[in-house]
């Protein structure tokens, strides 16, 4: 029961439904939905995902909204930066940004991204911190969400890696390496067209219980070496994918790692069958 407690609550806190925010000082995330910020209401910073975002109020910091446009009305004041990836950005008369206002539709992303690269994005650092983070509370709710649905699968899969890490990663190796030349293959044919979103779909649900599976394994190891065996799927789970969330920001190595882990973790679903065969029974 503690489990389904947890995932709903960890729902509850991504995709709540109360829109409008008076919380003083609130970082507020919002997931395919509209957001306003009432006129007298402060918050810290603002991150949307596809929905639009209305302010009348105070933001502190920044505002940062993927796949929506930002709509500042007259009283509202916003003390950093204003990013709006894939909409626009509506400025009314009076309104004041303290920071600056990028607005990046599709016709811009290219432009955008060789700017980056050129080094002309200086203060924007922030942006690829809260997309870092907004990116790791997605896969970290998405994979409580798997483990605990699918416990037993997840533990199949941790088990074939653990057992059989050579065969594992040739799997993964493979498997990452016909991805594109079997969608190119599908492009052929009307019915291979259709089939092209089902292996995306495939591979996406493959990596990320892989993803899972190696995340319940590190963090079964970090309670191993501090002595706290015997430790919930959950637990282990939430700490594994926080060690390799804090790797990951280590240059070089860090994208290595993650990169090792999507790898192994999709040749242990395809070894086990998505989990539903034992390590034993596939050696």
């Amino acid at each position: 029961m503690k489990k389904w407690n947890l995932c709903f609550l960890i729902l509850v806190i991504l995709l709540g439904t109360d829109a409008p925010v008076r919380a003083e000082g609130a970082i507020l995330f919002r997931i395919g939905q509209d957001v306003s910020v009432d006129e007298g209401a402060t918050v810290s910073h603002v991150v949307a995902v596809s929905g639009q975002v209305t302010v009348r109020g105070f933001v502190e910091h920044h505002i940062v909204v993927l796949g929506g446009s930002v709509v500042l009305i007259p009283t509202a004041v916003v003390g950093g930066n204003v990013l709006a990836l894939g909409g626009r950005i509506v400025e009314g008369k009076g309104a004041n940004v303290k920071g600056s206002m990028t607005e990046i539709d599709a016709s811009g992303i290219a432009e955008t991204v060789e700017s980056v690269i050129n080094g002309e994005w200086e203060g924007w650092s922030w942006v690829f911190a809260i997309l870092s983070i907004f990116i790791f509370i997605v896969v970290l709710i998405t994979a409580l969400l798997v483990v605990a649905f699918l416990p037993r699968p997840v533990n199949v899969v941790a088990s074939a890696i653990e057992g059989h890490i050579f065969r594992v990663t040739l799997w993964g190796l493979a498997v990452m390496a016909s991805v594109v030349p079997l969608a190119v293959l599908l492009t052929l044919s009307v019915i291979g067209i259709l089939l092209i979103p089902l292996e995306f779909t495939l591979v996406a649900c493959a990596v990320m219980m892989g993803f899972s599976a190696v995340a319940q394994i590190i963090g079964r190891e970090m309670f191993s070496l501090v002595g706290k065996k015997g430790q919930s799927m959950l637990r282990e789970t939430f700490w594994g994918l926080i060690i390799l969330w804090v790797v990951g920001w280590i240059p070089y190595l860090g994208m290595f790692v993650k990169v090792c882990a999507v790898v192994i973790g999709l040749g242990g679903v395809l070894l086990t069958r998505f989990g539903t065969a034992q390590p034993s029974a596939v050696s």
